[in-house]
């Protein structure tokens, strides 16, 4: 099994926005491989929504980067895959788990993303402020506003497990390098549909 976790990604929205919009991140110009995307299950538990989705892909892009000899691989034309999403209003965070519900004899890929505001920034700018402030109050008595950027942190990770005798590992490599690649699309896409 490969674990593969992508440096942090900040979006300039906050997570209000992204959470709204990440529900609603299909079609856009960099998924045009979804061919559909049906909600099956949706319920609120206490301050979670909880979302199942079913989502039918156009085979599987990373796929396309094992060699032509695996074809049990290779000659996959749909690839459905189940995403499970967890909106925790009261921690803020958006957790979900997508992995693929078909061709689990051959691999399996499981990925993890979390989404929640950056903190770090709002006590950055605090203490700053205040350094201003002590500098700037001999020179300048009136108040000062600052408005405080709303952002969003993605994290990500994604496991894949293949069961390919002896080369899994050589598979496996090949697969997340592909899904690395993947994975600058998508966030093309749900920052195309932020700015919409």
């Amino acid at each position: 099994m490969r674990l593969w976790e992508s440096a942090s990604h900040i979006f300039p929205y906050s997570l209000e926005q992204v959470v709204a919009v990440f529900w609603d991140r299909y079609p856009n110009s960099k998924a045009q491989h979804i061919l559909s995307e049906d909600v099956i299950e949706r319920k609120i538990d206490g301050n979670q929504i909880r979302t199942k989705k079913l989502i039918v892909k156009k085979g599987a892009t990373f796929l396309k980067a094992a060699p032509r000899w695996m074809t049990r691989l290779t000659s996959i034309q749909v690839m459905p895959t189940l995403e499970e999403s967890v909106y925790d209003r009261a921690t803020r965070t958006l957790t979900t788990y997508t992995r693929n519900i078909s061709c689990t004899s051959l691999f399996n890929m499981h990925e993890r993303c979390v989404y929640k505001p950056v903190i770090f920034e709002v006590i950055l700018r605090q203490r700053l402020f205040v350094c201003i402030l002590k500098v700037s109050k001999a020179e300048n008595q009136r108040d000062q506003q600052w408005t405080i950027q709303p952002r969003t942190n993605l994290e990500r990770a994604v496991w894949v497990n293949v069961n390919y005798g002896r080369i899994d590992a050589l598979i496996e490599r090949v697969l997340v390098i592909s899904f690395r690649k993947s994975v600058k699309r998508t966030v093309i896409g749900l920052t195309e549909k932020l700015e919409e």
